[in-house]
Formats: C-alpha cells, sequence, structure tokens
C-alpha cells in the first residue's frame, strides 16, 4: 500500500467482491443475490420524485419478513449495511450529476467476443419500482411505459417472452435503450438534475 491510500478506502473490486458474498450466502429465492441486481434496485429508488430512507427499502433486499437473513454476528451485519450504503451513496451521486454507470454481468462468447448481460440489473431496477410504485402515475402513464418499456423487456418474465421472438439487432437496439431512457425518466422526476454534457457510457461491468 502507497503512503496516499487510504486503508479505510475499500476498492471498488473489493466492494463487489463482499457484497456478492453477501447476498449469495444469506438470499433466498426472493432475495436480490448479486451487485448488478442491487444496483439496479437502487438505481430505481433514485428515479423518483421521493426520497426514501433506507429504513424503508433494506428490508426489500431480502424479501418478506421471513426472509431476512439470521446475522451469526452484529459485526457481519454492520459490515454488510455499510457496503450497500457505499453503493447506495454512489448510485444516488452518478444520478445527481445526471449521469448513470450501471453494474453490469459481462459474458464472454465462443467467438472470443463479450456482451453484456442487463437483465440481472433490470430485474433489480423493476423490483424497486415495484417497491415504490414507479410508473404508476395515471396522469403520465404513456411516458412511464415509453421510458420503462426497454427496462421491462430485459427485467420481466413477460419481457423474456417478447425477446425469444426479436433477432439480435433488436436486442441491441432495446440493450442500448436501456441507460438514455433511464436518465429522461430521471429527468422527469428531478428537473432540477442537468444531464451530463457528454455521457461518458461505459458501465461498471463485472465479470
Amino acid at each position: 500500500m502507497s503512503d496516499n491510500e487510504d486503508p479505510n478506502v475499500i476498492s471498488e473490486e473489493a466492494l463487489y467482491e463482499h457484497l456478492d458474498r453477501y447476498l449469495s450466502t444469506f438470499g433466498g429465492e426472493r432475495s436480490i443475490l448479486c451487485v448488478s441486481e442491487l444496483d439496479g434496485f437502487l438505481t430505481a429508488l433514485g428515479c423518483s420524485a421521493k426520497e426514501f430512507s433506507p429504513d424503508f427499502w433494506l428490508s426489500a433486499i431480502w424479501g418478506a419478513d421471513e426472509d431476512q437473513p439470521k446475522w451469526p454476528s452484529e459485526k457481519e451485519e454492520d459490515e454488510f449495511l455499510s457496503l450497500v450504503l457505499i453503493v447506495y451513496m454512489e448510485t444516488m451521486n452518478t444520478i445527481i450529476h445526471g449521469d448513470l454507470h450501471p453494474v453490469y454481468l459481462e459474458q464472454e462468447l465462443e467467438d472470443g467476443e463479450s456482451q453484456l448481460l442487463v437483465e440481472d440489473w433490470c430485474v433489480g431496477f423493476m423490483r424497486g419500482a415495484r417497491l415504490i410504485g414507479l410508473g404508476l402515475d395515471e396522469n403520465n402513464l404513456d411516458f412511464y411505459n415509453e421510458v420503462l418499456a426497454a427496462v421491462r423487456l430485459f427485467g420481466t418474465e413477460t419481457g423474456w417472452k417478447k425477446l425469444e421472438g426479436m433477432v439480435d439487432e433488436e436486442k441491441n437496439f432495446w440493450r442500448d435503450t436501456i441507460e438514455p431512457s433511464v436518465l429522461r425518466l430521471v429527468q422527469f422526476n428531478h428537473p432540477e438534475i442537468q444531464m451530463a454534457q457528454e455521457q461518458d457510457n461505459k458501465p461498471h461491468i463485472l465479470h
């Protein structure tokens, strides 16, 4: 460690690794099971016009009341909470600055190329949207249906069935639509936020 490195600052790689371990170890069928899904979930919260305290959404990470983890120690519970809040603050910070850096998974293809896997992120986003009722405003239903179309396509069972009938070009089009659509949603509910002039549309990728 160099003299300039802060021993109390966790690296992004270690942060994601620790969180994935906690989510996979203590999560169940109705839980968020990876950082990509968690980031999508938190992004949905940031897209709302309302602000939600962690007390409201933390338990939803695991599912219902009976899905809440039985922590072996208070230390592990505290560490998990601190890691989640770091990701939450980072996600909210990018949204506040009119930017978006989704945490996607990446899959290596047989030809040596790679492909972003956006499904987990979109599943998490839809989970957060359902929790806060995002997209249910009858007065703006057409707008919400438009901006949420891509996320619903990759993040719901109904959408996956539609994807099965699409060619790669169509899938790529909708995949590329996710981030600009979410940013439109952010600005709709937070008109005070100025969108970044030059989008660095490189997501954070988990291998």
